[in-house]
């Protein structure tokens, strides 16, 4: 066995290559007798290790004792399948803080079918599709979406089945179990002659998550999150942060779910049933958190001519879809009434391009126009504040 390790202040790496037995063990555990002083995060990365013997396993149990001992942490990462049959088979899987090895994954040459902020999406073949995260987006951003997407399959929303994730260079992504399927998308394009009943679906399952109450501590609070955003975004003086963080807290606080990312090409159709995928930011709070992003892409990336090349749906039809939906959603109010939601719409949009915005997505050109975007979204008397 090959073993190399690295210092950096306290986190110890150790990197295992070969085998982990009754022969190599003993290296390892002179290691953990000898040098972990001062080291309170032990990382032990097996990717290049393929075997473990029941004398490897007391090793890295005895590696864990001495950590907790100290307050520390250990972690085991890369693990093969095999390792990992190993440590569920001999009950190490409830005793170890591991992550498996990721399955690496190409896309060339795979049809992308839609993107967005945070990544894209592609078809890898008639039963799976993967959502792939940006390379510049946190690696613990798809374990969490991963997690996400299980509680909100049980919790009733209609998804696909998250069932790995994987990697793709420097990037990570969440592969969805889906037969036969397409985006919204395209489906709202092959019925765009019936376009008033596809819109009706598209609501009616909205409204079906937005009616979806979880236990408050499983899923985050939208509210608390855009808070944060307000408090961190450098774009705001100290009286336009106040007045945006009091209208949030003004709004009525539900237990029930939005997706924040609505969008159509984020639903995915099995025949003539939707469900969801890309569920990174799944959170509780008021429907207009999912409205206003709904509206930024049917409506404001539609009317730039950027929502084909964003969601694979044709611009004009983006349009009407948003008219015909925003109207149905609401039950097809009055002009003036229709006035006032499209403003509270827009401020939950401003909010959804605050975290855009701290994100960097889309480059500094792009921030730079969100920064201008979130200012004409928001009301006057919060803009005019100084």
């Amino acid at each position: 066995m090959k073993l190399e390790q690295t210092l950096n202040d306290a986190r110890m790496t150790v990197v295992l290559t070969g085998r982990l037995d009754a022969a190599t063990a003993p290296v390892l555990g002179e290691l953990v007798d000898r040098q972990m002083e001062g080291i309170t995060e032990l990382v032990l990365d097996f990717d290049g290790l393929d075997y473990v013997s029941s004398a490897g396993l007391r090793v890295i149990l005895i590696a864990q004792q001495k950590m907790r001992a100290t307050h520390g942490s250990m972690v085991v990462k890369n693990v093969s399948q095999a390792i990992a049959g190993i440590f569920e088979m001999t009950g190490f899987d409830s005793l170890l803080t591991y992550e498996r090895k990721l399955r690496q994954l190409s896309v060339a040459g795979l049809e992308m079918i839609a993107k967005g902020a945070n990544g894209e999406c592609y078809k890898v073949d008639d039963e799976t599709v993967v959502k792939l995260y940006y390379d510049y987006i946190d690696e613990a951003s798809a374990a969490k979406e991963k997690n996400l997407a299980k509680k909100a399959f049980v919790a009733g929303v209609p998804t696909a089945i998250s069932y790995d994730v994987v990697a793709c260079g420097n990037r990570r992504g969440v592969l969805y179990e889906m037969l036969k399927a397409d985006t919204l998308s395209k489906y709202i394009e092959k019925n765009v002659h019936r376009l008033d009943a596809v819109v009706e679906m598209y609501v009616s399952f909205c409204k079906q998550i937005h009616a979806i109450a979880v236990d408050p501590n499983t899923f985050p609070d939208a509210v608390t999150l855009a808070c944060g955003y307000v408090d961190t975004c450098d774009v705001f003086n100290d009286g336009q942060r106040a007045a945006i963080k009091e209208r949030l807290l003004r709004a009525e606080r539900q237990n029930t779910l939005i997706h924040w990312d609505l969008h159509p090409g984020n639903i995915m159709m099995q025949g003539d049933s939707p469900c969801l995928i890309d569920m990174g930011d799944m959170a509780i709070g008021t429907p207009y958190f999912d409205l206003g992003q709904i509206k930024q892409v049917l409506h404001y990336y539609a009317g730039m001519g950027l929502c084909q090349k964003i969601i694979g749906l044709d611009d004009a039809i983006a349009l009407r879809v948003w008219s015909r939906f925003v109207a149905s959603y609401f039950g097809n109010p009055a002009p003036d009434e229709l006035s006032a939601i499209e403003e509270n719409i827009n401020f939950y949009r401003a909010i959804k391009n605050v975290f855009l915005y701290l994100s960097g997505s889309g480059g500094e050109a792009m921030r730079s126009r969100r920064k201008d975007f979130i200012f004409q979204m928001l009301p006057k008397e919060i803009t005019e504040l100084k």
